[in-house]
C-alpha cells in the first residue's frame, strides 16, 4: 500500500500538474473572476518552476559535497549501484541496453570499476513501475555488463527491490549471507543521496557514499537561464520535491 501511494503522491506532487491543473480551472470553473486568477497562478507557477538560475541554485544546495575518486586510496570490495538508470520502454531494445537520462549513474560507476576502486559490483534495483509488469533492471545491467567483458563474478544482483528502502534492506541481506565484513560504497545520484543514505545506514548496513551524475552546474548570467523558461527547470524540481517528500515519509515510515 505504501507502494502504491508513494506512486500517486510523487504524481500530485509535481509542478507541472499544478500548473495543468489551474489551467483546467481556467478554462472549465464555475465564476470568471477565480478563472482568471487561475490563469495567473498558472502562468506564475509555470515561470517560477520553468526557471533554470533558480531551480540550479536550489539543486546546487540540495545535492551534498562527496568524495572525489583521487580520494579512494584503498579500493572497496563492493560499489552498490542504486537503479534508474535505464529505460526498458525505448525501442529497438531486444539487442541493447538503453540508457535513461539518468545514465550517468551507471557510466561515473563503471568508471570507478575499471579504475579499481571497487572491485566488485552489486546491482540493486527490481522494476519500480506502478501499472506494468517490466523486467528487473538489476538482472537486464548484468547480461549488459557480461557483453562488455565484465567477469560475472565481479557482479552481484538483486532484482527485487521496488524502492530505496528495498534497495538497502535487500543489498544487506546478501552481503551479510555472502560478503560478511565487505566494505562498500554507496553509489547514486547526488540529488538521491541523502535519502539512500539514511535508509542504508536505518537497515543496518555500514557503506561510505560516493555521489555520482550530479545535476547542479555554474552559474550562467544570460536570458536564457536568468528570464527564460527552461526544460530542465521542472525536471530539477520534480527531482528534488520528490526527494524532499520521501524523506519526510521514509522518516514516518521508520525508514531512516
Amino acid at each position: 500500500m505504501f507502494f502504491i501511494l508513494s506512486k500517486v503522491l510523487y504524481f500530485l506532487l509535481k509542478p507541472s500538474v499544478w500548473v495543468g491543473g489551474f489551467l483546467l480551472y481556467a478554462a472549465f470553473g464555475k465564476g470568471p473572476r477565480w478563472r482568471k486568477r487561475s490563469l495567473y497562478l498558472a502562468l506564475i507557477t509555470y515561470w517560477l518552476f520553468s526557471n533554470f538560475f533558480l531551480a540550479n541554485q536550489f539543486m546546487h544546495l540540495w545535492e551534498p559535497d562527496s568524495l572525489t575518486a583521487n580520494e579512494l586510496n584503498e579500493p572497496y570490495d563492493i560499489g552498490i549501484l542504486l537503479g534508474g538508470y535505464s529505460n526498458v520502454f525505448t525501442v529497438p531494445g531486444h539487442d541493447r541496453h538503453n540508457f535513461s537520462d539518468r545514465g550517468n549513474r551507471f557510466f561515473q560507476t563503471y568508471e570507478l570499476y575499471k579504475a579499481g576502486k571497487v572491485k566488485k559490483l552489486l546491482l540493486t534495483g527490481g522494476s519500480g513501475n506502478l501499472l506494468q509488469d517490466v523486467p528487473g533492471e538489476a538482472g537486464q545491467m548484468k547480461a549488459y555488463l557480461m557483453r562488455i567483458g565484465v567477469p560475472e563474478s565481479d557482479i552481484i544482483v538483486e532484482n527485487e527491490s521496488r524502492n530505496t528502502w528495498e534497495n538497502a534492506l535487500f543489498s544487506k541481506a546478501i552481503i551479510d549471507r555472502d560478503y560478511p565484513g565487505a566494505r562498500c560504497l554507496l553509489l547514486t545520484s547526488a540529488w538521491h543521496m541523502r535519502r539512500s543514505k539514511a535508509c542504508f545506514d536505518k537497515a543496518g548496513l555500514p557503506t561510505t557514499a560516493f555521489c555520482v551524475d550530479y545535476l547542479s552546474e555554474s552559474i550562467r548570467y544570460n536570458p536564457e537561464i536568468l528570464i527564460l523558461p527552461h526544460r530542465f527547470g521542472l525536471y530539477y524540481w520534480e527531482l528534488m520535491i520528490k526527494e524532499i517528500v520521501g524523506c519526510v515519509m521514509y522518516r514516518l515510515q521508520g525508514y531512516n
